[in-house]
């Protein structure tokens, strides 16, 4: 038997050619084992003669070398060929020995003294075939080995990276791209298992770094795009996924750590100490660093390949759209139901995912600004044609927009859709659909919590030892907890800013659309292309942009109303503290506001309109009440080039809140009005802005009979409207509040069984909260017409608004100070809100404001329901007992006016008293001056009397048809008549006397 016979692997040893051959020296430094039985001795490698062939040649064939390499890789029990082998020398697991045997070749190779790249093509060749062919490795666990060498990496190993990379470039030279996928999903996918389970197991605090770096690994490198396709994969759960089966994926278990519980259902681990203004800025720079670190891996595989890219939007989008749930209005409430749990991610992973979104927005923000490039008809583009123009949300198509679109048109779309765009409307969605339910759970928590003290603090007062008064301890303390851990993790320091930097650009982006000239959306037109591309800052010229784009029929509401909510959380909850850096912030913001708030041409919905004018609020450089946060500074009121357009930006957001033809609940009208007389109060510190009032005022008398009214009348029409409303409102509850009182006082109530007195004690605690918003509002409404009628009287004087304005103030100080004042006077004036004295005083200064003017003094006389020569004696009494001052001379001086002028015109009216029935006013009776026809119906009535009307209706009242002032016909002739007729009386009586 010759020798080949004996041993295949002889023959590969004649076969070496200096060609092909590797320099024994060198294959034993790489792979630690010798063929070299004889030279074996002293040298701590395996020796591998007994295995594969003995030989003492310098030079190995390179096949020789390789079929040596697999016979080394299939042994299990190499200490048997070792004497003195080092640990890397005897090592069994074969991507462990692999990965060593590199990093041997490239040292070599980096020292430039051997060319290795056929030894390198050795290992990955078997390093591919361990991918390709597990089996062949048997029992061998190569996911584990990778997870091994990636935890043993540290950031100045750049081997094991390189490592991976080359190997995963070999699968994939060798199998087609689908086999090699699967290949490495075999490899990879019982690793990232293990994973998940480790990082099901931790919180914020106990999470290991290494997770991420092990990540990291697969995402690192370009050439390894495959890697971050397995992730993606993996990471994917199956199209009918619910939102909560999000957060059992392995991307879905990182974003549940937060500060929050990781499900909605469990308790709240952090802030355990009883402290409402507690903060822990170590967990914070816990929760930022595990957010930033989600964030580079989801930003590595948006840039890993176009694949990973596309997987990962999807996986964005999907996951939005499974969670579209959290965005109604119930989810803000806490569901224990155990088929609903699920159904939804918790905040923890809605409010984490919304973070990683704002950091990967900030290329958009200043001072980049790629925000010019999101093309505003993205959420026109309808489900058939979402594939083909680069559409990944889900659902876009069905977004409410700011205007409505036209039944049966197609709205415009462009011919293709960038990633800034797509990555735009996906974080103001997962915003709507994370951070704005969490703001509403924590007003809901916070709400419930002052409701707890309260009762709390009632049982401990009649009996501390009381079982109940410690099970609602208890209850305040988780409530407590609750609050902390929402408010922490809603205003962690780093996210707060990507928020305000994000919003400063949607602020921006929507005023440039707004105001985008016609030529620029022209030439969108013709290159398919409607984004806004640079940064125009044009002058707010008019209310409502000169040309509107059809495209704004595409912009959802939902960008307007997540600012408006993140303004309006800065506000009542202390998380602003980053906004008095960013003054740029504050000029983007400041200019959206006016140009949407006021423009119906811009914004259908008033209601939206509403809220931009509570985040307006935000601000006032000035404490806001109720808000814990330190006096704000800022400078737009002042110094913005558009300022003096924010007082007619507001009148026409005040006006427009009531003529939607819908019903606004009070508790929402209140919502809504409050922020408006606070920023007019302030406005009114501000002489350009008084100006701009009095202006408006003006223009309002110059245009009386216009066909639309005048903003100016309708404004103080509405106020007064408003202030009549919440008086009788107030007065009513009030007294309902006193007859309860005295009930519970006269032990009325002892008698009832337990339900039925906690039914009185629910009923007095709903009266007084409506008495406190009445009384709050009330209170408002009062202020701003006595600043107004300082400056602005003539208006208030006018023939269609003068008898309302004194029957209100009549009707007000007769309740307050006349004889029945008792019937209101409640204990606890203070919690209602309830400030009598105050109210007569400003009541008082409106009077003295309009007092010069004789037609208001006659009117005031002339209200026949609650004027008496007897009323301002009562309010003198008043104001003499809380120290009025010069108040009280002046009332006096108008009271006796009041009185001489009623006196006068009682017997002008004694005179006229048997005026004929064509001369009377149809609808209050009294003698016509200026009478009007009205068009459709042919009804004479007074100028005056229908001019009011209008004011809130603008119809016909005998026939209701549509109806304005410019329509109505002088009756010139019955004027003439009327006017003869009144003469021919006056000079009968002066002829008489």
């Amino acid at each position: 038997m010759t020798s080949c016979e004996e041993n295949p692997f002889a023959a590969l040893l004649q076969e070496g050619t200096e060609s092909n051959s590797l320099a024994k020296q060198l294959v034993e430094e790489v792979f630690l084992f010798t063929l070299d039985k004889a030279g074996a001795a002293g040298k701590q490698l395996l020796c591998l003669s007994d295995v594969v062939v003995d030989t003492s040649d310098e030079a190995l064939s390179e096949d020789l070398v390789a079929h040596a390499l697999f016979e080394r890789l299939i042994l299990t029990d190499t200490a048997q060929y070792a004497s003195s082998a080092t640990a890397e020398a005897v090592e069994t697991r074969s991507i462990c020995y692999l990965h060593g045997a590199f990093g041997r070749c490239e040292r070599i190779q980096a020292e430039g003294k051997t060319d290795c790249s056929r030894v390198l093509g050795l290992i990955l060749n078997n390093a591919s075939t361990c991918m390709r062919q597990p089996d062949l490795f048997a029992p061998q666990t190569f996911s584990a080995q990778w997870m091994e060498l990636f935890e043993q990496a540290d950031e100045h190993d750049t081997i094991t990276q390189e490592f991976l990379v080359r190997v995963t470039c070999k699968v994939l030279e060798e199998d087609d791209p689908i086999e090699a996928l699967g290949a490495f999903k075999a490899i990879f996918y019982p690793m990232l298992t293990e994973l998940l389970k480790l990082i099901a197991k931790e919180n914020l605090i106990t999470l290991k770094k290494s997770v991420f770096w092990i990540l990291g690994f697969l995402v690192r490198d370009k050439r390894a795009a495959v890697l971050g396709e397995v992730l993606i994969d993996y990471t994917t759960p199956n199209p009918k996924a619910k939102g909560g089966d999000y957060m059992d994926t392995l991307l879905g278990s990182l974003l549940c750590i937060s500060i929050l519980p990781k499900i909605q259902t469990a308790k709240y681990e952090f802030f355990q100490e009883l402290s409402l203004n507690q903060t822990d800025p170590a967990l914070w720079a816990l929760l930022s660093h595990h957010q930033q670190s989600i964030f580079l891996l989801v930003k590595q595989l948006l840039i890993l390949s176009p694949e990973t890219k596309k997987k990962t939007l999807q996986w964005l989008a999907n996951c939005l759209d499974a969670n579209v749930t959290r965005g109604h209005l119930w989810s803000s409430l806490n569901v224990n139901l155990e088929q609903t749990v699920h159904s939804s991610a918790s905040d923890a992973f809605m409010t984490s995912l919304s973070a990683v979104l704002m950091r990967l927005c900030a290329p958009l923000c200043v001072p980049s600004l790629k925000v010019l490039l999101v093309d505003p008809t993205y959420c026109a583009v309808m489900d058939k044609d979402r594939q083909a123009k680069g559409v990944t949300l889900l659902k876009a198509f069905d977004e409410t927009c700011l205007l409505p679109s036209e039944e049966g048109v197609e709205r415009l779309t462009a011919e293709k859709y960038n990633f800034v765009t797509e990555i735009f409307y996906m974080t103001h969605k997962c915003f709507q659909l994370a951070n704005r339910p969490c703001i509403e759970r924590l007003s809901r928590v916070m709400r419930e919590l002052q409701n707890t003290q309260t009762t709390y603090e009632e049982v401990l007062h009649s009996d501390p030892n009381n079982e109940m008064a410690k099970n609602l301890f208890r209850m305040m303390l988780e409530q407590m907890q609750q609050v902390l851990c929402i408010k922490n993790t809603l205003s962690e320091p780093t996210n707060d800013t990507a928020l305000l930097k994000f919003f400063e650009a949607s602020a921006i982006w929507l005023t440039e659309m707004g105001m985008l000239p016609r030529e620029s959306f022209e030439q969108g037109l013709d290159k398919g292309d409607f984004s806004p591309q640079v940064f125009r800052n044009l002058e707010l010229l008019s209310d409502t942009p000169p040309f509107i784009a059809p495209y704004m029929q595409s912009i959802p509401e939902s960008i307007i109303d997540n600012i408006s909510a993140y303004l309006n959380f800065c506000r009542r909850l202390n998380g602003d503290q980053f906004i008095h850096i960013y003054f740029s912030a504050h000029d983007a913001i400041f200019k959206m506001i006016l140009l949407f708030m006021g423009s119906s041409g811009l914004v259908k919905n008033p209601h939206l309109r509403a809220k931009l004018a509570e985040a307006l609020e935000f601000l006032l450089p000035t404490q806001v009440l109720g808000s814990t946060r330190q006096t704000f500074v800022t400078h737009v009121f002042d110094n913005h080039p558009d300022r003096l357009k924010v007082v007619v930006s507001l009148l026409n957001v005040f006006v427009s809140i009531e003529m939607t033809g819908q019903s606004v609940q009070f508790e929402q009208k209140f919502n809504y009005r409050r922020p408006m007389y606070a920023v007019m109060e302030f406005l009114w510190t501000k002489p350009d802005h008084v100006q701009c009032f009095r202006d408006l005022a003006i223009d309002a008398e110059q245009n009386m009979e216009g066909i639309e009214p005048p903003i100016f009348l309708r404004f103080i029409n509405l106020l007064i409207n408003d202030a009549i409303f919440l008086l009788d409102e107030s007065l009513s509850n009030l007294e309902q509040i006193k007859q309860l009182q005295q009930a519970q006082d006269n032990g009325e109530w002892n008698s009832l069984s337990q339900n039925e007195r906690q039914q009185q004690v629910t009923n007095l605690q709903h009266l007084g909260m409506l008495a406190r918003f009445d009384n709050i509002l009330g209170r408002d409404t009062i202020n701003l017409l006595k600043l107004l009628t300082t400056e602005i009287k003539s208006i208030f004087c006018h023939n269609s608004m003068v008898n309302r304005i004194a029957s209100m103030l009549n009707y007000f100080l007769l309740h307050l100070v006349g004889p029945r004042k008792e019937r209101f006077k409640v204990k606890d004036k203070k919690e209602f809100e309830f400030d009598p004295a105050l109210t007569v005083l400003e009541i008082s200064h409106i009077y003295i404001n309009l007092s010069s003017d004789d037609s208001f003094c006659l009117a005031v006389s002339q209200d026949g329901r609650s004027y008496s020569d007897q009323l301002f004696g009562f309010a003198e009494t008043i104001l003499i007992r809380i120290g009025g001052g010069q108040l009280i001379g002046d009332m006096s001086e108008f009271s006796a006016k009041v009185m001489r002028m009623g006196a006068q015109y009682k017997e002008e009216q004694e005179l006229l008293a048997d005026a004929p029935e064509e001369y009377m006013d149809p609808i209050i009776s009294t003698l016509m001056t200026d009478p009007v026809v009205l068009p459709s119906s042919k009804v004479t009535v007074d100028r005056s009397t229908i001019a009011r009307h209008l004011l809130s209706d603008q119809t016909d009242p005998f026939n209701r048809e549509p109806l304005t002032m410019d329509k109505v016909k002088s009756n010139e002739a019955l004027k003439l008549e009327i006017e003869q007729w009144i003469e021919g009386k006056r000079s009968a009586a002066r002829t008489k006397s």
